[in-house]
């Protein structure tokens, strides 16, 4: 069972993620980039609602690498084809960590069961760049974690 739902904390993909292990009451973090820098501005919620650690560097990848070594294993949702998500992809693969790619919820099921997940990084598109995506990685997600608590 997940343990802990983890991510860089920007809108889309990461808060959905975020917001769906709350709902369910899974503990929340990871490291956000300095300064808790979105794309609306700084956000402290990111320390307050969800745990998430001010990250040293201002550099995206650092903060990026920091999540995918921190998890078991990572969702990337959105556009896989944006460079976040390319960079994402290419980090596991670098360190031998398991993704998954726009899964649904019954394939996260089964890949979480598979790979005996922990703790799960939640990566992909940002809300401006891909609208919609919070709300589909939400359901996903809350959907996946519902699954596996039968």
């Amino acid at each position: 069972m997940i343990e802990k739902i983890i991510s860089g904390g920007q809108t889309g993909a990461d808060r959905g993620g975020l917001e769906a292990a709350r709902t369910v009451m899974i503990p929340t973090g990871g490291n956000a980039p300095k300064g808790y820098k979105t794309e609306d501005g700084p956000d402290l919620s990111l320390r307050d609602r969800y745990g998430l650690s001010e990250h040293p560097s201002d550099d995206y990848r650092a903060r990026t690498e920091a999540n995918v070594l921190e998890a078991d294993a990572t969702a990337i949702f959105g556009d896989v084809f944006s460079a976040g998500s390319l960079l994402t992809r290419s980090l596991c693969r670098e360190f031998k960590k398991p993704s998954i790619e726009n899964p649904t919820p019954e394939e996260l099921r089964r890949w979480i069961e598979e790979y005996n997940i922990k703790v799960l990084n939640i990566a992909g598109n940002r809300e401006s760049k891909n609208p919609g995506i919070y709300k589909a990685t939400y359901d996903v997600v809350l959907n996946a974690i519902t699954l596996l608590m039968r």
